[in-house]
């Protein structure tokens, strides 16, 4: 991927981020707040893993790269989830917050990336 394709869902999830904080501030929910920044910050550590499994398998003779892909994608998936559960099942109610995190990444990087296919249909 580009670096202008890289940097796109951070800038879009750093916007959504301040905004989160400066609502959680206001509201006095500040741990929360962070907690739902560290769950972008997840969401983009996963994003990050993901594109070096693909190029990494992508790049190899492997035959069975799909199998192979949906299987390092699982465990991904799942570790990441844990993580987020365990983190929000320690630091509740505050913690939960890493969930949402996770979530508003996904959306931010479907925003990112969808705008400029929609401007692009016009």
């Amino acid at each position: 991927m580009s670096v202008g394709a890289d940097r796109r869902p951070i800038l879009v999830s750093v916007g959504v981020g301040t905004v989160v904080l400066a609502v959680a501030g206001m509201l006095d929910r500040l741990a929360l707040g962070l907690f739902v920044c560290a769950g972008m910050g997840l969401g983009y550590l996963n994003a990050w893993l993901t594109r070096l499994a693909v190029a990494r398998i992508s790049g190899g003779d492997i035959a069975s790269g799909k199998q192979l892909l949906a299987a390092t994608s699982g465990v991904r998936l799942f570790g990441v989830t844990g993580f987020a559960l365990i983190v929000g099942m320690l630091a509740r109610p505050d913690g939960f917050g890493v969930l949402f995190g996770l979530a508003a990444f996904q959306v931010a990087v479907l925003v990112a990336v969808s705008a400029p296919i929609l401007r692009g249909a016009r």
